[in-house]
């Protein structure tokens, strides 16, 4: 049995892997670069009061959508300074996300009190960090049980356990992260609270900040590959009618 020439198979079979060529091409527009804010505050947070420090910042519509969020904090030890494990601290977009960043770091059973670092802090909060800031000694030299010889900095997870902090255990689930302002616009009011839940020393907010990365927007290459697709899976049809300079295969008319 004879077969037909696989001459349309091979334009459909190239059609098809151009366009998913295409298709697994980067997009062709770039993603918008991250945007930084800082904000100063110089205030100390109120010692042993739950109602704390809030500082409210309004920020301008972004180039697209929230993809993630990191916070600085910046704290400096007013006198002889307070217990880190008092500070409980939450991000809050009105509406649109709610992070616990601090949550009595170091509470737990066997410490009721939290840690008792009380030197300086400038620490960054993200949800990709490779370690959760409520037991931060566990990760640094000297283990749990020794305190910091100099201030806390570094790289962390935010607490994100959204418990009473008078309450709070290192066990509860981690359930309040950056990752709630994820696809949120940037405009509108973000509010970081800071109380020091326990009295005894105290702590000035010095200056706290955001990185906002955003959604990278589509880019042609994607469409193209798709068009390139269907068109080698849905090629156009032939005309079944005769072209209009096409010679008849009849013969003349005999006058």
């Amino acid at each position: 049995m004879k077969t037909r020439p696989a001459r349309f198979g091979k334009r459909r079979g190239a059609g098809l892997a151009a366009g998913l060529a295409l298709l697994g091409a980067p997009p062709a527009a770039a993603q918008p670069p991250p945007e930084h804010f800082t904000f100063s505050v110089g205030q100390a947070v109120p010692d042993g009061d739950l109602s704390g420090l809030a500082d409210t910042r309004q920020l301008p519509a972004g180039p697209a959508p929230i993809q993630s969020v990191a916070v600085t904090l910046q704290l400096s030890p007013l006198g002889e300074g307070g217990f880190f494990g008092d500070l409980y601290a939450t991000l809050t977009r009105l509406a649109d996300g709610y992070a616990v960043l601090l949550n009595r770091s170091g509470r737990r059973a066997e410490r009721p009190f939290g840690y008792s670092d009380g030197g300086p802090v400038h620490i960054t909060l993200t949800d990709s960090a490779p370690a959760d800031i409520h037991r931060y000694r566990l990760v640094l030299p000297g283990g749990e049980n020794t305190p910091l010889s100099g201030p806390l900095t570094g790289l962390w997870q935010p607490d994100g356990r959204a418990v009473d902090p008078l309450e709070v255990l290192d066990t509860h689930p981690r359930t309040a992260m950056l990752v709630s302002f994820s696809g949120t616009e940037l405009a509108g009011d973000w509010t970081l609270f800071v109380a020091d839940v326990s009295g005894g020393g105290e702590f000035r907010l010095d200056a706290w900040g955001l990185e906002v990365t955003y959604i990278p927007e589509p880019g042609t290459g994607g469409l193209l590959g798709l068009a390139w697709v269907l068109c080698a899976w849905f090629p156009p049809r032939r005309s079944v009618g005769r072209a209009v300079n096409e010679p008849s295969a009849q013969p003349a008319a005999t006058p």
